[in-house]
């Protein structure tokens, strides 16, 4: 079982970065206690003209917190001597990256992020949570990794999927690009296209943020190839029904009848999904495509997790996938 797991702890490490005013300016990845990521023209925007600089690095502080959580604490964060690197929209050469230390505690269920190299953008699907206009808390965009190239030479386009959904936009900067198949946060947001209807972005691969601050490195793992393993038992159709009822209590679910929870899931199980305009059966549906596959089981824990894992529906959903759903000795890999 994935470390965290029982808790609904999210491999994604999000945050806000926000003025000291609280405006949002974008988002980064907690990589390790005390240690943010983000881009550095966010850290420029939420400074504004209060930014002042020593040795070409920004002295003030910006805020940082967790979306979605108006109890939880905020904190203030810095960018370490060594760690800014403005980029083409902050009127420099590198690729857009700042380093934040903070002394904030995030609330214990943010973890730092798992982290992973990119490799080769090979049109594979990625998934985004930012804060655009109008959704200052967050939404998610889905994306699909086109090519390198664009403003700077180590980035990577992003191209928006579909002819809904939130394309990848302002508010997205410094916000983790999260690989389903990897399961490992493997960029950040850095630019995205003026035009919103052409839906392109682009992202700063984490293996070209490990180059300009080589402390980051030692966390880039690759996913382990994994051992044959027998692959968990599906649950009968009265259990499906059961995590389907239980998922309907899950809010972020219900508001939208599961579109945002298929979403997350991969692209083979997504496209299995059935549609019905009955809620119920729709979310039976989702269950059941991924019973049906391998690794759906995993599936559906990490796009649960990372939809809504700190509520307390959330977390019975996680719970009772345990009961009735329970993985085969060894666990499943990391």
């Amino acid at each position: 079982m994935v470390n965290g797991e029982m808790t609904g702890a999210s491999p994604l490490g999000r945050v806000r970065v926000l003025s000291a005013r609280g405006s949002v300016h974008g988002a980064g990845v907690l990589v390790r206690p005390g240690t943010v990521l983000t881009c550095a023209h966010v850290v420029t925007s939420a400074l504004g003209a209060a930014g002042g600089q020593a040795g070409g690095v920004p002295r003030g502080s910006v805020v940082v917190d967790v979306p979605g959580r108006p109890d939880a604490e905020a904190g203030e964060a810095t960018v370490v001597p060594d760690g800014w690197f403005p980029g083409p929209l902050a009127g420099g050469s590198d690729g857009d990256l700042a380093v934040l230390s903070t002394d904030w505690s995030p609330p214990a269920h943010v973890l730092p992020a798992r982290l992973g190299p990119c490799g080769e953008p090979d049109r594979r699907e990625v998934g985004v949570y930012g804060h655009p206009a109008g959704a200052p808390d967050g939404l998610w965009s889905l994306a699909r990794l086109t090519g390198r190239g664009g403003p700077h030479r180590d980035w990577i386009q992003l191209e928006g999927l579909g002819t809904t959904g939130v394309p990848v936009e302002r508010g997205f900067s410094g916000a983790g690009v999260w690989d389903p198949a990897a399961r490992r946060v493997v960029g950040l947001v850095t630019a995205a296209y003026t035009d919103r209807q052409a839906k392109v972005a682009w992202m700063l691969p984490l293996e070209s943020a490990a180059r300009l601050w080589p402390a980051i490195a030692p966390a880039l793992v690759p996913p382990r190839s994994p051992a044959p393993r027998r692959s968990p038992e599906p649950p009968s159709d009265k259990s499906q029904f059961a995590l389907a009822d239980a998922l309907l209590n899950v809010p972020q679910v219900e508001d939208d009848d599961a579109a945002a929870l298929r979403r997350l899931l991969p692209a083979p199980i997504r496209r299995a999904v059935r549609t019905s305009p009955r809620p119920r059966l729709q979310l039976f549906y989702v269950v059941q495509a991924c019973a049906d596959h391998r690794d759906g089981r995993q599936a559906l824990v990490d796009a649960l997790r990372l939809l809504d894992g700190d509520s307390a529906p959330a977390g019975a959903v996680l719970e009772l996938i345990d009961e009735l759903w329970p993985t085969t000795a060894g666990g499943e890999a990391p």
